[in-house]
């Protein structure tokens, strides 16, 4: 009870149960749902509950098993009760067996079961007990965590209630959910219903019924199910089979394939270790064995409390797995006789087992042996050795035991001891240091693993310039190529440098690796740029910015804008590593002229963990530009005889489309000295007619852009153009 979810568990395969409800005989037939055809008449927004039937037939008797869907009809039903009718198949006659049956009083549960009968005990709480109400959940009344807390208990109460009257027919018909028809006929058919009497308008229930139960008497079923195993060291057998339908069992063993069966539990076995899904298997665990031959076999408690027949029987060997006393290895020798290297190992162990084999000295380097233990002789020495030499030539620094095994196999390992073949060629340097750093300061630290299969550990070395002494910072024997270290985000400087070495187990170091550079994280913000000095002419606008002197800025980003304009252009990019001791960096513009319009500057200093100063003070320009702005104009002329007129039109690229102008024409005639002045022309037309040339005169012509706001353009080519003279 106190366990919610085993009894969650436990709520799922009784329902399971209940809900299949299938024939248990030939001769007890069942059903559910009798009056589903009653749910076209409900109203549609209610739901209705059901009552779930089964029934036995055992020749002088038939026992009649109900038990409604929910915990809430449960309840009303309890107070309200059923009604058990009969309908003999020969006769048709309806005959009430029951009018109302309900759950016994409390004091007549006193009187009919003991004292210590826990299950009664239970099932009286569970009809007369006072559950939790709203107002006393441990979630806040009303919320939906309330609600949710007293749905599940109530599924609970519920669910142990049903697996009680499942367990003992005696309190399933003490709790009214049985009736036993002791006047049904030998050999007589009949269709039994169970009616609730909680009427509709207070909570709607279809009735049911279990139809053509014939009176013979039944035989228990036969226990269809498959059992596994798994042995479990030292001596226990953990036995598995499928969940079915069944709640609870007897476990039966009979000993090395001979004598009486005997039941290993006392009580029905209810497996407490289920899958919430059901589809998992049930367990039991027999343990304290001897080795032999032990054969099992599981009975099952149907619905109605009846032991089924017994399963097929599960044959399980179990041999012996307890392993030997470990042997202590007390000393390694190394011998070089010429070019070998040979290893003495001196061992003791205090009890020889009986079935103990002998021993085999096992050889192990995490890169040489590729993570698993090498047999150093090719046999198991006596039981009685304790002293062997092995020819370890070829291997490297790694770590010995010695593996005793005994007749079916089961091993004992001493401690490792640590084997120095000692080597004078340092590994190679650790390769592919690569840092990340957070913004609080913590630098996490990988690399390559070194090549050597002898790597003893790892160390990581750190300073705070390349040209200083690097000190060690890491502990000894580390072997992971992952290191994490810890640096203050107020030290002002931009970098903090590490190296890595490796050292082997003869204690040969690499050379330091390469050094990687780790920026220190500083989350306060930069200061603003200056404006040192400006200066501007009519082609561009120069200023010297001062940047900030921080070690933790990055880039300083130049800004324009037009007067009028939200949106700042992005100018240049400034690395502040790039720039000298004094930090002064030149910045150039020739913005587009724009009439009385100013140009706004400013600069953005970015840190390296990205935090920007904000924009510096804005400097102003009314950039005029040039005065003279040099555009391509081609100007074409000729003669036109039929009317006397020069005609002269021009092709205008590059003029500024946000500026107002007009076109100028220049003439110079026969008696000019100079180019005059002649008109002015509308930009939309860039065409003139020249009546002024007479007959055997020439003139020349070229055209000019101005703008309104006193700009000019460069003259375009000069045209002549000659009148023919009268013939």
């Amino acid at each position: 009870m106190h366990n919610r979810n085993i009894m969650n568990k436990i709520l799922k395969i009784v329902l399971c149960c209940l809900g299949a409800m299938l024939p248990l005989t030939s001769s007890a037939q069942t059903t559910s749902d009798a009056s589903t055809a009653a749910a076209s008449t409900s109203k549609p927004d209610r739901h209705w509950f059901n009552i779930k039937v089964l029934a036995r037939a055992y020749g002088d008797s038939v026992v009649v098993r109900w038990a409604p869907d929910e915990y809430i009809p449960w309840k009303y039903l309890n107070a309200y009760g059923y009604q058990v009718v009969r309908l003999d198949r020969q006769t048709y006659d309806a005959d009430t067996l029951a009018a109302n049956v309900h759950p016994i009083r409390r004091a007549e549960f006193q009187r009919r079961f003991a004292e210590n009968d826990s299950l009664a005990g239970a099932a009286v709480q569970l009809i007369f007990g006072r559950g939790t109400r709203m107002n006393e959940t441990q979630a806040e009344p009303g919320t939906p965590g309330s609600i949710i807390e007293l749905s599940e208990e109530q599924a609970t109460l519920f669910g142990f209630g049903m697996l009680i009257a499942e367990l003992r027919p005696d309190l399933a018909e003490a709790m009214g959910l049985m009736y036993v028809d002791r006047t049904a006929r030998r050999g007589a058919k009949y269709d039994y219903i169970v009616r609730p009497l909680v009427p509709d308008s207070v909570l709607p229930v279809y009735q049911g019924a279990a139809f053509g139960i014939i009176n013979e008497p039944s035989q228990p079923d036969n226990y269809i199910t498959e059992i596994t195993d798994s042995i479990r060291p030292p001596r226990a057998i953990e036995l598995f089979w499928p969940y079915d339908k069944h709640t609870v069992f007897d476990i039966e063993r009979r000993d090395n394939e001979r004598g009486e069966w005997r039941t290993l539990n006392q009580r029905p076995y209810l497996p407490t270790q289920m899958d919430e899904d059901l589809t998992g298997m049930n367990r039991y665990l027999d343990e304290d064995l001897d080795t032999g031959i032990y054969e099992y076999r599981i009975r099952a408690y149907d619905t109605f409390g009846q032991r089924t027949n017994p399963s097929a029987v599960h044959r399980v060997e179990l041999k012996d797995l307890v392993p030997p006393s470990i042997p202590v290895l007390t000393l390694i020798e190394i011998e070089r006789p010429d070019s070998a290297v040979l290893a003495r190992l001196h061992w003791r162990k205090d009890t020889l087992e009986q079935d103990l084999a002998g021993y085999v000295p096992l050889y192990y380097n995490e890169r040489m042996t590729l993570g698993t233990w090498l047999p150093l002789t090719s046999s198991l020495l006596a039981p009685t050795d304790t002293v062997c030499m092995v020819n370890v030539t070829g291997l490297s620094t790694g770590h010995i035991v010695i593996a005793a095994y005994d007749s079916n196999g089961n091993i004992a390992h001493s401690v490792p001891m640590l084997i120095r073949i000692s080597d004078v060629k340092p590994p190679q340097t650790p390769t592919g240091l690569k840092a990340l750093v957070s913004p609080t300061g913590r630098v996490t630290l990988r690399w390559q693993p070194s090549p050597d299969n002898d790597i003893m550990e790892y160390s990581i070395w750190k300073a705070n310039a390349l040209d200083h002494v690097f000190g060690r910072i890491s502990p000894t024997d580390m072997r992971d190529t992952l290191f994490v270290d810890s640096i203050s985000v107020r030290a002002n400087q931009k970098y903090i440098y590490y190296k890595v070495m490796a050292t082997d187990f003869s204690g040969n170091s690499s050379e330091l690796s390469e050094a990687v550079a780790v920026p220190i994280p500083d989350l306060t913000r930069p200061q603003f740029c200056r404006a040192d000095s400006i200066y501007m002419d009519e082609d561009c606008i120069r200023i010297w910015w001062v940047g900030s002197p921080e070690a933790s800025v990055k880039t300083h980003r130049v800004l324009r804008r037009l007067k009028g304009q939200e949106q700042w252009t992005l100018l240049a990019i400034v690395d502040a590593d790039s720039l000298g001791p004094d930090h002064r960096f030149l910045m150039e513009d020739r913005p587009p002229y724009v009439q009385d319009r100013r140009y706004y500057y400013a600069v953005e200093s970015l840190s390296r963990m990205g935090i920007s100063s904000g924009l510096s003070l804005q400097q102003s320009f009314l950039f005029r530009g040039p005065q003279v702005i040099d555009i391509d104009l081609k100007l074409h002329g000729a003669f036109n005889s039929s009317t006397g007129d020069t005609r002269l039109t021009w092709d205008t690229g590059g003029v500024p489309t946000d500026a107002d102008y007009y076109y100028v024409v220049y003439r110079k005639g026969p008696a000019d000295k100079d180019f005059r002045f002649m008109t002015s022309a509308n930009p939309s037309e860039p065409l003139y007619s020249d009546g002024l040339l007479r007959p055997g005169q020439q003139a020349d012509y070229y055209v000019k852009i101005r703008f309104r706001d006193g700009r000019v353009s460069t003259p375009s080519n000069t045209v002549t153009v000659s009148a023919p003279a009268n013939k």
